[in-house]
């Protein structure tokens, strides 16, 4: 049995963790259990790697095991009282979902290299909810500061946003 070197392990997991957290957090609906259930899928796999066979697709092979974890993680739960408040696990199929989470992943990373400044005002506007003058008065700045670092912003997300579509459907 041939196992995987720990450089192909790290090269792995530093390709694989984002995408798989975003998957995960689909089923979970919770940012914090969706990163454990993927630490936990790669602990499993590191604690296995002499005793298994090596495993052709890495990355299926995750998938499938963050898939696997997070249903038995959501099973394991408490009943909850009404069926509105569960999360749409089937949404759509499991190459769908793996598409979705590898696209997030690849716009969170262009988001995240973003000037430290821009990326925090867009995420105030965006992800906050923010309106630019609340922004312009938490962080000390003029409204029209705020709307050119927001468009800059834009400006880069939407090219970012074209290399993602041509990487997965050019």
């Amino acid at each position: 049995m041939e196992a995987f070197t720990t450089e192909e392990f790290e090269q792995n997991f530093k390709a694989l963790y984002r995408p798989l957290c975003l998957f995960a957090l689909r089923f979970t609906n919770c940012a914090d259990e969706a990163e454990d259930v993927v630490q936990q899928a790669f602990a499993d796999v590191w604690d296995k790697r002499h005793t298994t066979g090596r495993i052709l697709n890495l990355k299926a092979y995750m998938f499938r095991a963050v898939r696997n974890r997070s249903i038995t993680m959501l099973s394991s739960r408490p009943p909850v009282e009404a069926a509105d408040s569960l999360p749409d696990v089937e949404d759509g199929s499991i190459d769908e979902n793996i598409r979705i989470a590898e696209r997030d992943a690849r716009l969170w990373e262009a988001i995240d290299k973003l000037p430290p400044e821009r990326k925090k005002i867009f995420l105030l506007s965006k992800k906050e909810g923010l309106k630019y003058q609340e922004i312009a008065d938490k962080l000390n700045l003029s409204v029209k500061t705020v709307e050119n670092q927001i468009g800059k912003a834009l400006k880069t997300l939407r090219q970012a946003a074209i290399r993602i579509y041509l990487f997965f459907f050019g």
